[in-house]
């Protein structure tokens, strides 16, 4: 599960007016409002994180730049591209939130996601910069953190209290938040869809996504595929072990 880091609580600015580095990856990590590990082990990103930190105000490693985490468009990719290689055009804007610098040179960092984002253009390395820099747009253009949404909330409570859902450990800590009232709804939302896509293509449609109501949709939907499962599966069960029939 991608952790929602306590340190970034409150709404992070971004200056999408400036040009921001790309981190490009196979497959999509976090969305915002979740986190991971990742390690940068190539001399350009092991450059590019290195540069971020530089970028440090206070020396506090959350005023170190952002930059995008990219995924790269395979060659059966149906959708946009943008760049060479190619890379697909949405993107999460992360920050770091910790770091440990590796004996070997890599560096070890948990980055957090703050915001959606699409490629505008892309500027390739250039001079002693061995990684690409990228213009963005972000998706989203209401101003504020995430929103807390009861009823919303109160349906994604309900469905994780009962039957086999209840029993299921993987989602206790998002029972704690909800009984907390300590996440927002919208973060709770991220972290549904992060642990329940099946496929990077999922992954991909979901950062894509603009619209909250839409994501929710998604992990309500998710949410009421997996109870339906698992509780089929638990009454079948049942229903042998009634007629005397064990897995043995």
């Amino acid at each position: 599960m991608g952790a929602y880091h306590p340190r970034m609580s409150s709404p992070v600015r971004v200056d999408f007016s400036r040009p921001m580095a790309l981190f490009p990856l196979p497959a999509v990590p976090v969305f915002p409002h979740t986190a991971e590990w990742l390690v940068a082990f190539e001399p350009r990103y092991r450059q590019l994180v290195e540069d971020c930190l530089r970028a440090r105000t206070n020396g506090e490693i959350l005023s170190a730049a952002p930059f995008a985490l990219a995924t790269y468009a395979a060659r059966d990719w149906p959708g946009e591209r943008v760049g060479d290689p190619p890379l697909r055009p949405a993107v999460c804007v992360v920050k770091m939130v910790d770091h440990r610098q590796l004996q070997d040179g890599r560096h070890q960092i948990l980055v957090h996601g703050v915001a959606r984002a699409r490629i505008e253009s892309i500027a390739e390395p250039d001079g002693r910069r061995l990684y690409r820099i990228a213009r963005l747009a972000p998706m989203l253009s209401r101003v504020g953190g995430p929103r807390r949404l009861p009823v919303l909330e109160g349906m994604i409570g309900a469905l994780l209290a009962h039957g086999e859902l209840a029993r299921m450990q993987r989602f206790e800590q998002i029972r704690n938040w909800i009984r907390r009232g300590s996440v927002p709804t919208e973060v709770l939302v991220e972290q549904i869809n992060v642990m329940l896509s099946r496929s990077d293509d999922v992954r991909y449609a979901l950062l894509a996504e603009p619209s909250s109501k839409a994501r929710a949709r998604r992990a309500l939907r998710e949410l009421t595929y997996l109870r339906d499962l698992i509780d089929h599966a638990a009454e079948r069960t049942a229903s042998a072990s009634q007629r005397g029939v064990h897995d043995n």
